[in-house]
Order: C-alpha cells, then structure tokens, then sequence
C-alpha cells in the first residue's frame, strides 16, 4: 500500500468513526430524554392522583357539613331545640305569624304626663 492509500484509509475510517459517535450520542440524548419525561410523566399522574383524592374528601366534608347545615335549619329541629332549651319562643314556622305587643311610643308617653 502506498502513502496515499493508508492516509485515504485512515481519514475514510475517521469520518465513520466520527459519524458512528455523533449517532451513538444523539441516540443516547434521546433515550434519556425520553427516560425523563416518562418519569416526569409518572410524578404528574401520582400528584394528580393525589390531588384527586383530596378534592373528594373535601367534596365529602362539604356535602356534610351542608347536610348538618340543612338539619340545622329545619323549623322543626329549631322548634324542638327552643322547647328544649326554654327560650319562651312560640313558634318558628314560617307559616305562623305570632304578633308582638304593641310599644307605647315614648312622646306619647312624654305627653301624656304633660299633659297631667
């Protein structure tokens, strides 16, 4: 083989080799990057998962605290609470409209002892 040929060969397997590194590499950079983004992908869906979770707890302590609320509320547990607690109220339908005395008005009073 002369000079020419060796050095030929030399710079042919050069190119390939560099070409063989820069596929490896760019290869490599991807399957790590791909790596990544699934792992990436998987601690999205736990904190997703985890999210979930909590809003439906949450969603089950406010269709509690709503119900509670309602029953709370209802005239006859309001009725029942009153008589049991004896705070002299008559009633808290809604349907009954209990009509409180009537105030003397207090310059009517003033005129009336004038008026003496």
């Amino acid at each position: 083989m002369s000079r020419n040929q060796i050095r030929r060969t030399n710079q042919v397997g050069g190119t390939q080799l560099v070409r063989v590194l820069v596929g490896a590499g760019l290869g490599t950079c991807l399957v790590v990057a791909f790596v990544l983004l699934h792992v990436a992908n998987i601690r999205a869906a736990a904190d997703l998962k985890k999210l979930e979770t909590a809003r439906a707890k949450q969603e089950d302590v406010l269709k509690s605290a709503r119900l509670l609320a309602e029953r709370l509320r209802s005239p006859r547990n309001l009725t029942e609470r009153a008589q049991q607690m004896n705070l002299g109220l008559i009633s808290v339908s809604q349907l009954e409209i209990v009509e409180a005395p009537t105030r003397k008005d207090w310059q009517a009073t003033g005129l009336a002892k004038e008026a003496r």
